[in-house]
């Protein structure tokens, strides 16, 4: 192989490895929203129901522990709104299409990453899978 085809090699080598950089740190970002919002979601209403069915079950000494009906229902309230809010941002963003897009990315920049460094496959073709994946995952990549 000539040494120009060993430096386009290389060169294109490292521009997947930095794709790949990028992809994953988006993964791994995405990720951490994806079960921030399900969580805060999960946990926000599953404490507005303790607190309500608590208080209906414990009757008026409950109610009194809390503070009285004004301030169950805000903090129900709170909690309710936050843990809409929470799903909904993750519906809106839709957070589980785009990780399960970055995974897509990262799985097949680290084959076509192995591909290169194993030389299975020719340049042009790399460069076109690179182009390719480049594509389809823009938001990865950016």
């Amino acid at each position: 192989m000539s040494t120009d085809k060993s430096q386009q090699r290389a060169e294109l080598l490292r521009t997947v490895r930095d794709a790949l950089q990028r992809a994953e740190f988006y993964c791994a970002r995405t990720r951490h929203w994806d079960t921030r919002l399900l969580i805060i979601s999960i946990i926000c209403g599953a404490l507005a129901t303790v607190l309500a069915g608590g208080t209906v079950i414990g009757g008026s000494r409950a109610l009194e522990a809390v503070g009285g009906w004004r301030i169950l229902c805000s903090i129900v309230a709170l909690l309710t709104a936050s843990g809409t809010v929470a799903g909904a941002l993750h519906k809106s963003f839709q957070i589980t299409t785009r990780l399960s897009s970055a995974e897509k990315c990262v799985a097949r920049l680290r084959a076509l990453d192995a591909a290169i460094a194993a030389s299975d496959l020719p340049s042009d073709d790399a460069l076109e899978t690179f182009q390719r994946i480049s594509e389809e995952h823009a938001a990865c990549l950016a």
